[in-house]
């Protein structure tokens, strides 16, 4: 009894097989449901990137499109995109990755027959890519797993069109312009931002009576990375401020710390280590002695309490390029200076003076003195000479030069 029951079983689902085939039949007669098997093909070879099973998938000329765009446009447009980023390997699997997300269906209600011509749409669906990256990222990982967790999707509808060939359906339309339409992908610029640590080219740290700072050089412009850098304080081997916003520039970061009251640093180690998007990038350390300042009292002369000078926004070798428009000679002290009433001049190599008693920006412990003329600066050497008084019987406190070249 029971195998009966299974061949009866058997017989039925063999029964509704053939009464779907024919109802398909029905439905689309014999040329429709070719029409649809020959889609289903192509469209499977599309999404496999199978151009050469394409290919003979069509007629002659088609086929010639076909091996041309798979050589000529999707190989190139893939070198270019590859080539065209500092992140080649991220590229290519961010274009594997959204390739194997793509689907199609064929819209069925769609297929023309005409004789011996016909056609039909295939809607193509994948990730939408664009919704899933909106931002920059460093790290392809994130890339991929923004694409995979996406349930944004992108359809692209085309038409197949065919021609019977004896017995064959073959493509006759397929160009450049209806694969480009499914492969735009191909093209699409990967913004991921460069590796930090790999742009490095060097880091310099001061330590001053008042403060500590470091400077960090790269190879490219970062100041995409403004607001994405910060650093943290040790002394001693104590972490002592975390998470400090750090100043970033075309090519360099500037991190600087001071006491809150402006007042000299407690004499020993210090270690500033800079972090992008909380991973660490740099580290360096300085020591800093201020145990004179315990012994030795300030005995009046500024020239004998400058602690360091600075060349500011130079290229880190007292060097300037064509084109500024002012430059900055720094003047740090040991001591408060607030009350006096500092000025300075400008000469040029030969000694000319430029620009005389000009007021610089008075600090606590520091003086800035910028010297903007309001037009580009001509090449050459300056000297900026730094005075405790605007009075012609003046000290010099500090003096340096600077080259714009």
């Amino acid at each position: 009894m029971k195998g009966t029951t299974i061949r009866k079983a058997g017989a039925a689902v063999l029964a509704g097989a053939m009464a779907l085939s024919c109802a398909s039949c029905a439905i689309f007669g014999p040329n429709k449901k070719e029409i649809v098997e020959a889609a289903d093909e192509c469209a499977s070879a599309i999404v496999k990137q199978d151009f050469g099973k394409l290919g003979k998938l069509a007629d002659d000329d088609s086929a010639d499109a076909i091996k041309s765009f798979a050589v000529d446009e999707v190989n190139d447009e893939i070198d270019a995109a590859i080539s065209g980023s500092s992140n080649s390997d991220e590229q290519k699997e961010f274009i594997d990755a959204v390739a194997d997300t793509i689907t199609y269906e064929i819209d069925e209600e769609s297929v023309e027959v005409d004789k011996e011509e016909a056609s039909v749409d295939v809607v193509f669906t994948m990730v939408d890519y664009e919704k899933a990256l909106k931002d920059d990222y460093s790290d392809i990982d994130e890339v991929l797993d923004l694409l995979d967790d996406c349930d944004d999707t992108k359809e692209v509808t085309v038409t197949f069109e065919f021609e019977k060939d004896d017995d064959e359906w073959l493509l006759t339309n397929a160009n450049k312009k209806l694969l480009s339409k499914i492969f735009d992908f191909y093209t699409y610029e990967l913004e991921l931002q460069p590796d930090l640590i790999s742009l490095m080219s060097s880091a310099e740290i001061y330590g001053g009576s008042y403060y500590v700072d470091v400077y960090v050089y790269f190879s490219e412009d970062i100041s995409d990375f403004d607001g994405s850098v910060t650093f943290d304080v040790y002394f001693e081997g104590q972490q002592i401020a975390s998470d400090m916003a750090a100043y970033v520039f075309d090519y360099y970061i500037w991190c600087e710390y001071y006491d809150e009251d402006y007042d000299y640093l407690d004499s020993g180690e210090y270690t500033v280590v800079i972090k992008c998007n909380g991973e660490e990038i740099a580290s360096e350390s300085t020591s800093v002695d201020n145990s004179w300042a315990e012994t030795e009292a300030f005995n009046g002369d500024l020239s004998s309490a400058v602690s360091s000078t600075d060349w500011w926004l130079d290229n880190g070798d007292d060097t300037y390029d064509v084109g500024v428009e002012k430059i900055e000679f720094d003047v740090y002290f040991t001591t408060t200076i607030s009350n006096y009433d500092i000025t300075f001049d400008v000469y040029d190599e030969d000694g000319n003076a430029i620009e005389m008693y000009l007021e610089p920006e008075i600090y606590s412990t520091s003086v800035y003195c910028i010297y903007d003329p309001g037009y580009e600066l001509d090449a050459g050497v300056y000297n900026i000479q730094v005075y405790d008084s605007p009075e012609t019987s003046a000290n010099m406190i500090a003096s340096g030069y600077c080259e714009i070249k």
